[in-house]
């Protein structure tokens, strides 16, 4: 190769990967964070995703300068129940031993309305999509064929949405078995990741019931699988994991987008600021030091607005 003397290693090629964890309606928060990402010059060579992640991700993919878009799609959801418990139906269901208790609506109109008759090999980017192997109990990565249908496993939370079938196995939600995939986006080459964790905070205290303790088990077994990967990881190339901060939010519901969007586009673009450098590439945490806690750093108010007025502009012009 010309440039290089002869016995010298050809330098790798640099990949980026961003790695999109799973979270029902903190998809919303998470397209906020991807949005920023990309404003601080942060460009993916790969995606990975789980879940609503794999949602995100996928129009990452698929439109890798579109998060301008992306977040003009979580603005339509304005109003969003991502399970509508009806008893009457929910009791029918339990009679016919029903594999769910909900019937999943939502991301099926999304990939139907986003992105119809898309398979891996229309995508701009390497995506990997995460589910779950319900009948063998491992992860599975999605890596071609249509797009909807690795979607439709990917964000299947058991028992809550019916698992989705392929070759007589079925499967469900790939954040039983990778929360935050950094593993594959390794797998497919990744020289440094930046990774969108939706897990909620552990509330810490005593439960007030069974579904609190297992609400907290679960929080305690998914943060716990997430930072054994991160630091193994880290070991070979610089992380990031963003956790935004999830305590305003609902992963069930959305009752103001545009409120919400605001909202977490300050908080990551304060985030960011201390986990990529000036060129968009990640600050491997060793070298980076603590980061200040929101609180300690201002709102950068311009950059936040900057989606907003660009969307009333739009608006004004249709």
């Amino acid at each position: 190769m010309a440039g290089i003397a002869d016995g010298e290693p050809v330098p790798a090629r640099n990949r980026p990967a961003l790695v999109l964890g799973g979270g029902g309606a903190f998809g919303l928060v998470q397209a906020a964070y991807v949005h920023a990402a990309y404003e601080a010059g942060f460009r993916p060579s790969l995606v990975v995703g789980t879940s609503v992640g794999s949602l995100n991700g996928a129009w990452v993919a698929l439109h890798p300068d579109g998060t301008d878009e992306l977040l003009r799609i979580w603005l339509g959801l304005d109003r969003l129940r991502v399970v509508n418990l009806n008893p009457l139906r929910l009791a029918r269901r339990v009679l016919r031993q029903s594999l769910s208790i909900c019937t999943n609506d939502i991301v099926p109109r999304l990939v139907r309305e986003h992105l119809a008759g898309r398979a891996f090999a229309d995508l701009k980017l390497p995506l990997g999509v995460v589910a779950t192997n319900l009948s063998l109990g491992c992860k599975h990565i999605f890596r071609d064929g249509p797009l909807g249908n690795a979607i439709l496993a990917s964000t299947a939370i058991p028992g809550v949405f019916e698992p989705v079938e392929f070759d007589d196995a079925l499967f469900v939600d790939g954040c039983l078995t990778a929360p935050v995939d950094m593993a594959t986006a390794l797998d497919m080459g990744a020289t440094e990741i930046l990774a969108i964790d939706l897990t909620p905070a552990h509330p810490g205290g005593r439960p007030k019931n069974a579904l609190g303790v297992l609400r907290q088990s679960f929080a305690i077994l998914t943060h716990a699988t997430t930072d054994a990967m991160e630091s193994c990881i880290s070991q070979q190339l610089p992380v990031r994991v963003m956790r935004p901060d999830l305590s305003k939010s609902s992963p069930w519901r959305l009752d103001d987008s545009a409120g919400a969007i605001a909202h977490n586009l300050g908080l990551a673009h304060r985030a960011l600021a201390s986990a990529l450098d000036a060129d968009g590439h990640v600050i491997p945490t060793t070298s980076a030091g603590p980061i200040p806690p929101p609180e300690a750093m201002p709102v950068p108010a311009l950059a936040r607005d900057r989606f907003f007025h660009r969307q009333s502009k739009s608006e004004s012009a249709a």
